[in-house]
């Protein structure tokens, strides 16, 4: 691993070296220049650091230099996360299983928010745009929600059918559980 060593010889001057630390003992790699002010000395360890990069590909946690190849941590601000691996997962799995069909996207957001972050279902609108970046208003909830007793039925069949052509189930009596729905 390469470091960067300054030496100060007097007052104003400074040697900037590339060493590396070989059988306990520093081995200098390449003498890269001597500063006699701040500019100078700045400009050679940005050279140091370009050298190292160049014969190493070896990249700094750490920079004490400002790089225009990654990101500078103290301008910028964490905002949060948004959960899209798990949405995407379960919305892939409720297409395949076909309830796509029922072309409700609020009621397919609101099951997956459900098996998420189990709340209420005005308190799910919320969470939904707080973890996977979907915004609805609760008007939007209001209007879809007097459809979604039409739409029982047909979520019924769409996952028996999915459920004997894959699994080869079959019932006699089924219970289920809908009241948090």
């Amino acid at each position: 691993m390469y470091k960067i060593r300054l030496i100060s010889y007097s007052q104003n001057t400074v040697a900037v070296q590339v060493y590396t630390i070989e059988n306990r003992k520093r081995k200098i790699i390449r003498h890269i220049g001597t500063a006699k002010n701040e500019e100078e000395k700045t400009k050679l360890i940005q050279l140091a650091y370009d050298f190292i990069e160049k014969i190493s590909q070896q990249s700094f946690l750490f920079e004490e230099m400002e790089s225009g190849k990654v990101v500078n941590l103290s301008q910028a601000q964490f905002i949060g996360v948004y959960y899209t691996f798990f949405y995407d997962l379960l919305h892939r799995l409720f297409i395949h299983i076909g309830l796509d069909k029922l072309q409700s996207g609020l009621l397919l957001d609101l099951a997956i928010i459900r098996l998420f972050e189990p709340a209420s279902k005005l308190q799910s609108i919320e969470l939904l745009g707080q973890y996977f970046g979907k915004k609805y208003r609760r008007q939007t909830y209001y209007d879809a929600a007097k459809q979604w007793l039409e739409l029982k039925d047909k979520a019924e069949k769409i996952v028996m059918n999915f459920a004997k052509k894959q699994y080869q189930f079959s019932y006699d009596l089924l219970f289920y559980d809908v009241t948090t729905l």
